[in-house]
């Protein structure tokens, strides 16, 4: 969102409106912005559009009619017409280059134009991103980036490159308005790295954008909040997931902000899903989407059928559960957000599998994996084939009917070992031991077993001892010593190019699935967290604000580094461990599964 502000000046044009009809655009947009604030996003829609149509005639108007496009594509996007948002925002940033040549020469009027052109491309990244575009996402946050960030807060040595585009630098301080667009595109950077399971860098950006919010803005840290508490909730810390949500009830409630505090509300039913807590998360997720339906939050209220949907699941009425994941397809494919429609197809494959429909099952997780592909999600792609092998070997096991497709052992196999593979590699990225042993434990734990019992069911003796060789050889640290044993070329000295690529970084704890139960819930089973402790009287603004700054700074304590461990020589003739599916998993989901160095056995 943006205000009209302070329009800045330009020659005067033939077509110029006078005070009192420009005073009439400005007061169409303030009257959107009010609406907009208080969650009624087809009211604001239908005011802005009628500012901008309003303004289109007038070289005078451009900065209004700007303003009126940005915040018209932002009520679109909250509508779920992420197509239309990104028209919008589009024709405003031409807008803007129009308002640049206007102001040549005028520092104050270039100022503005530069500030407005970073708003048009943070909101321009957040529909980008809800269509899955990632990738263009990340360059328009970046360039946003570049124009907000002050030249004395240290840009140049500090921050992460942009994509090189020359927006115009700015040399101002940040004051009210700036820092509320900056903590936005933090905000939605952060947002970018969890739909891309870069877990590590998420948690950077987010610290980075509650030490804005201290400077600048305090009124703002719902959003780093609530980003916190989801990546805590995917990397395996329940407890801290709750603590951040409920702060960013908070935060959403002193700034007197319904959707934010919604959104909130949703965010912490998932963590009481995780948890085993049905009735609360039921009774949260109900309001919420009362609230999601009745203000036309398309994408809110897709990924709300989609929670019912996994409640539904854990209550064990399956009917129920295929029924909302449909329409939860259904709304998020409307809205343009692909990928979230991918997840919920392979959720929904689950009850089209228990129903014997083996090939409508197959085809939605086919579906999926096409989408995640598409978007360099190797890591979503490696969780779909750890979902579709548990199907494969429930189907070879106990399939009914039919007689046992010969193939399906091979093909169960053929999924799960380089999955695996995929989700172990994940824990090496992770810092902290103690989420390195959590994501073991809970994620990839399961994933190997599943590779071992299907190794073992389908006769592949060599198989499993390769996975017992792989297992059993522990994990090195980090300590840049490994790149001169590499018998495959030089690995880097420090030890950064042992790493995994950013795109494997971590799964999300929402994304995986339990060998207890062929339903791929969001969460796996009871938190191993003790419950924390009821919460009391809610704290005001600025206690939500500190306590959440205290949580992050242990939530980013630092543990022990680790790298991938090597590749495992079984004897001095014959092959690496594993060698086929390490490739395989390398090539089909990115990223390093193992380390280039080969280390004997013998």
């Amino acid at each position: 969102m943006t205000t009209t502000g302070p329009a800045p000046g330009g020659p005067d044009g033939p077509g110029d409106p006078d005070d009192a009809r420009l005073a009439r655009i400005a007061a169409l947009v303030d009257a959107g912005n009010d609406a907009f604030l208080q969650g009624e996003f087809r009211t604001a829609h239908a005011l802005f559009d009628q500012a901008v149509e309003a303004a289109a005639p007038f070289d005078q108007a451009l900065y209004v009619h700007t303003s009126a496009l940005v915040n018209r594509a932002s009520a679109a996007d909250r509508l779920g017409d992420h197509p239309a948002a990104i028209a919008s925002y589009r024709e405003a940033l031409g807008l803007c280059d129009r308002l640049a040549e206007a102001v040549t020469g005028a520092p104050e009027g270039t100022e503005v134009v530069v500030v407005l052109r970073a708003g048009v491309l943070v909101n321009l990244a957040q529909a980008l991103q809800n269509t899955g575009d990632f990738d263009a996402a990340s360059t328009s946050l970046e360039r946003a980036r570049a124009l907000l960030v002050p030249r004395d807060e240290g840009t140049d040595d500090n921050r992460t490159d942009h994509d090189g585009t020359d927006d115009g630098a700015t040399a101002f301080r940040l004051d009210a308005d700036t820092a509320e667009l900056l903590v936005g595109c933090l905000v939605s950077l952060t947002a970018l790295t969890i739909q891309r399971e870069q877990w590590a860098r998420a948690h950077e950006l987010a610290i980075e954008s509650l030490e804005v919010v201290t400077r600048h803005h305090p009124g703002l840290s719902g959003r780093p909040l609530l980003n916190l508490a989801t990546i805590h909730e995917a990397t395996g810390r329940p407890d801290l997931a709750e603590d951040f949500a409920h702060q960013a009830v908070a935060a959403f409630l002193a700034s007197d902000t319904p959707a934010g505090v919604t959104e909130a509300r949703q965010s912490l039913a998932q963590t009481y899903l995780r948890s085993g807590r049905l009735d609360e998360a039921a009774e949260l997720l109900t309001a919420c989407q009362e609230y999601f339906e009745r203000t036309g939050m398309g994408a809110q209220s897709a990924l709300g059928l989609d929670l019912l949907g996994l409640l539904a699941v854990l209550r064990g009425d399956p009917v129920k559960a295929d029924e909302l994941y449909e329409q939860s397809v259904a709304r998020f494919e409307e809205s343009g957000a692909v990928v979230s429609a991918a997840e919920v197809r392979v959720r929904l494959a689950a009850g089209l599998h228990a129903e014997g429909r083996y090939e409508e099952s197959e085809a939605h997780i086919q579906a999926a994996l096409a989408v995640f592909a598409a978007r360099g999600l190797g890591l979503r792609c490696a969780q779909a084939d750890f979902f579709h092998a548990t199907l494969l070997e429930d189907r070879w096991v106990n399939g009914q009917g039919a007689s046992t497709d010969p193939a399906l052992p091979g093909r169960a196999v053929g999924l799960a070992v380089p999955a695996a593979l995929a989700i172990d590699a994940v824990r090496f990225t992770l810092a902290s031991g103690g989420q390195r042993e959590r994501w073991h434990r809970e994620f990839a734990a399961p994933a190997m077993r599943l590779a071992f019992r299907l190794a073992a069911r389908a006769g592949a003796a060599d198989l499993v001892s390769e996975l017992i060789e792989s297992q059993c050889a522990g994990t090195p640290l980090m300590d840049g010593s490994h790149g001169s044993h590499d018998s495959h070329g030089s690995e880097g000295s420090d030890g950064s190019e042992s790493s995994p690529d950013a795109d494997t970084g971590a799964g999300a704890a929402d994304r995986g699935a339990s060998d207890r139960s062929l339903a791929p819930p969001r969460f796996l089973g009871p938190s191993a967290f003790p419950e924390p402790s009821a919460p009391g009287e809610q704290p005001g603004p600025m206690d939500t604000f500190r306590l959440g700054t205290a949580l992050a700074g242990v939530a980013a304590s630092a543990g022990l580094r680790v790298s991938p461990p090597p590749r495992l020589a079984l004897n001095p003739a014959g092959p690496v461990a594993l060698d086929p599916y390490i490739r395989h998993a390398e090539t089909r989901y990115g990223g390093r599964i193992r380390e280039r160095r080969v280390v004997p056995t013998w």
